[in-house]
């Protein structure tokens, strides 16, 4: 059992310009609300700390690892949430013309416990999901 929430936008910038936006840990907090901290090093196999501030829930601090991420293309982490739980939170860019792109950002949650902690969250997920998508897009625009 799993659930899936994502948003996609297209940006008027290369894949580079977004993905040097999104590898900026240090500067997260300037642009994503959702995860307004972001500490460690992007690495297969690498290990993040992230802090997680969701609408009306207690903020969380994540140890997650990275299982796969390619430069300009994608950045995967697993966050093992709990008993029965765990998410996979990943951006995905796809380059549509060298300078535009495709900029997907979710989470899909795994687990008896986690699809059933994300189902009445959807909303709030999406909606940080979006915004978060609209400050990169803003960013990288500005940077193009």
């Amino acid at each position: 059992m799993s659930l899936r929430i994502e948003h996609r936008i297209g940006i008027a910038a290369s894949p580079e310009v977004v993905w040097g936006v999104i590898a900026d840990l240090e500067r997260w907090g300037e642009w994503n609300g959702l995860h307004p901290e972001a500490r460690g090093r992007i690495s297969i196999g690498g290990r993040l700390e992230v802090a997680e501030v969701l609408e009306g829930e207690p903020g969380r601090l994540h140890q997650v690892s990275i299982p796969d991420w390619t430069p300009e293309i994608q950045l995967v982490w697993i966050n093992k949430r709990g008993f029965l739980s765990r998410s996979t939170r990943y951006f995905e860019l796809e380059d549509l013309s060298g300078d535009a792109c495709l900029l997907a950002n979710g989470e899909i949650f795994d687990g008896l416990r986690g699809e059933g902690w994300a189902r009445p969250r959807r909303g709030l997920f999406h909606a940080a999901f979006e915004a978060i998508n609209e400050a990169i897009k803003a960013r990288a625009e500005a940077l193009a």
